[in-house]
């Protein structure tokens, strides 16, 4: 609608504008319009701000990765909350945090781990490797470039690194281990019985002055559903009329014009030694790090070398020193541009002479080179008619919609007019409620647009409802009903048999509070067992997923404190039935973790580890918090 509005404000409705726009300059002067800046920071972390920018890319981004994970569930409207926008923003300023964190520390991110991590993303992958040509392509898709995706990447580790760090800091003593075998196995030994819950005598009559009284309270209870039914046009791309044969000329052109698309640019296998030094070392130590480097190379090229082994050897790269300094397969521009030239101007089996890059000095190995290949115009032919026809019909949507968009402003009380100019026919549904109804009505868009006050309350159109790429429609609601209180003969069964279940949870809860009093000791329990006639049960060495009894019972059980010598601890149980059960805990028993073999306690004790390094790490971002100074502007989120 606001770009309808944009294209009707021309002419002499635009020359009033300007006469109006003019004023403020008349009375106050041009100076002011160039006063210094206001802030706009949505949030200051120290002396780092947060712009509104950033905050609205990131909320983009969120809305975008919810839409995806759940699909037609998607509702905006839950995105739209302070809450959750807080959310967003409390993830970035913990970002913020870290990376002031790392920088402090002299923290920093290696060209080779950058590629590591861009190349172990699968969307990257064709076959299980890394692929240039799909890794630009589906950056492409995105709206993004290697360098921008490359700038994420390097925030995104710069962010992981210290808290990753601290993850992997944690460790276990045995000690600790064998407390936490004991408690995970230990057993409980305990007595209990189930009280019988009241019968109908503990109703007592429902008089007529019970049944209206319980209603007039919880009115709230027994409201029919609001619902309305609705009227829609709806275009979907995929469906609209188009030429179906497309002239070869035309797609020679595109062909032409796109060629860039089908070539398969040149790749290089390679493999590097790094002897790392810091951009900032004085020079002794970058001349160092160089000779170390021309000795790695001179070993490298002498007969029989094996550059694999020498990389295991020598290389400070932690990521690819393992796989002997394998690189992969590379292309132009991923990599440092120093290390991309030099190994751009070798020959397959050669080594390099040391090239230095921000992460030091490097040794290439070039192990092979696939040339640049590119796909004929017969080969693409099918692809680019596809893409054509897609294309026109993309363009008939749009155009249609635009139309739409302009007649429904012309009269936005009806959808008679749309359908009849456009030719499309107005459909309806049977009545829904707000938590929707079938087909169309499901779409958590529909849902909000029927119900939103401008189409429910004001009676107008809706705005177009985006359904997805190439599917849009329009709505009217054709009938509302609004949630109303059902009469009290309606639910007359309904307050009855919810008066019943209150007093029977009221007498068994009284019975429970009258018996917990009266159990001080087993010998207790079991003379008020007796006296009920109810059985008492027992349970022996129960473990704390509780199998062998009702889950609350055991969860009870463990919840209770050790027992005094020769004396019992007593508690109570509610279970899924709504009865109630009173515990005498009679012994605890601590498991044996002598009983766990080496390499189950090994790999517990690596699981607690890692456990308490997250632990560790989230306590590190709450001090970062404590110490830093954080102001969230919360007014322009």
């Amino acid at each position: 609608m606001l770009q309808t509005l944009r294209d009707k404000t021309k002419g002499w409705i635009a020359a009033a504008i300007l006469i109006v726009l003019a004023v403020p300059f008349a009375f106050f002067g041009v100076e002011n319009y160039f006063s210094p800046s206001v802030a706009t920071y949505v949030a200051k972390v120290n002396d780092a701000e947060i712009g509104q920018d950033a905050f609205l890319r990131q909320m983009d981004q969120y809305r975008a990765q919810m839409r995806q994970r759940m699909g037609e569930a998607y509702d905006p409207t839950q995105f739209e909350s302070p809450e959750t926008k807080r959310q967003v923003l409390d993830q970035m300023i913990n970002e913020e945090l870290l990376k002031q964190a790392s920088a402090r520390l002299g923290l920093v991110v290696s060209g080779p781990q950058v590629q590591r991590e861009i190349a172990a993303i699968p969307a990257f992958q064709v076959d299980g490797r890394f692929d240039s040509a799909q890794y630009v392509q589906t950056l492409a898709a995105t709206g993004r470039t290697p360098r921008s995706f490359e700038e994420e990447v390097i925030r995104d580790l710069n962010t992981r690194a210290l808290p990753t760090q601290v993850a992997q800091s944690g460790f276990v003593t045995d000690a600790y281990l064998d407390r936490y075998l004991a408690l995970r196995d230990q057993t409980r030994s305990f007595k209990y019985v189930t009280l019988p819950r009241p019968g109908d005598d503990a109703v007592g009559e429902i008089a007529d002055a019970d049944i209206q009284a319980h209603y007039d309270a919880n009115a709230d209870r027994y409201q029919s559903e609001e619902t309305v039914s609705i009227e829609y046009l709806e275009i979907e791309a995929a469906k609209l009329d188009v030429a179906e044969t497309v002239d070869e000329a035309t797609l020679q052109q595109r062909y032409e014009e796109q060629k860039a698309r089908f070539v398969e640019p040149e790749q290089r296998l390679a493999s590097h030694i790094l002897v790392q030094v810091d951009a900032n070392a004085d020079a002794d130590a970058q001349k160092a790090a160089e000779a170390k480097a021309a000795d790695i190379a001179a070993k490298a090229r002498a007969e029989g070398a094996d550059f694999a082994a020498l990389a295991k050897e020598s290389s400070d790269d932690i990521g690819s020193k393992a796989g002997g300094g394998d690189l992969g397969w590379l292309e132009r521009g991923i990599t440092d541009p120093a290390f991309d030239a030099a190994l751009f101007a070798m020959q397959p089996g050669t080594i390099s002479d040391p090239v230095k890059s921000a992460d030091g000095w490097h040794v290439i190995q070039l192990r092979e080179v696939r040339e640049e290949t590119g796909k004929s115009f017969a080969d693409v032919k099918a692809e680019l008619e596809r893409e054509y026809l897609d294309g026109e019909r993309e363009r008939h949507f749009s155009d249609l919609t635009g139309k739409l968009v302009d007649i429904i402003y012309r009269d936005p009380t009806t959808l008679g007019t749309a359908s009849t100019e456009l030719g499309f026919p107005v459909q309806t549904t049977a009545a829904f409620t707000r938590a929707g109804g079938p087909g169309i009505t499901a779409r958590p868009e529909v849902l909000q647009a029927a119900f939103s006050d401008g189409v429910l309350v004001d009676g107008n159109v809706s705005d177009i409802v985006d359904l997805g790429p190439g599917h849009a429609v329009v709505l009217r609601v054709a009938e509302h009903t609004p949630a109303t209180t059902k009469p009290l003969d309606a639910v007359r069964d309904e307050v009855i048999a919810a008066i019943r279940a209150e007093r029977i949870d009221a007498a068994a809860q009284k019975d429970l509070d009258a018996s917990l009093a009266a159990v001080t000791s087993l010998d207790a329990l079991q003379a008020l067992a007796a006296d009920r006639s109810i059985e008492v049960q027992t349970a022996d060495a129960v473990g704390r997923t509780g199998a062998a009894v009702d889950p609350a019972i055991a969860r009870a059980a463990f919840a209770l404190p050790h027992p005094a010598a020769d004396g019992a601890s007593i508690g109570s149980a509610t279970l899924a039935s709504g009865d109630h059960a009173i515990i005498v805990l009679t012994a605890v028993q601590d498991g044996d973790p002598s009983k766990t073999e080496a390499a189950m306690r090994q790999m517990m004790k690596d699981q607690l580890a890692q456990a308490v390094g997250g632990v560790e790490s989230i306590e590190l971002l709450n001090a970062l918090r404590k110490e830093a100074k954080i102001e969230v502007v919360e007014t322009r989120l």
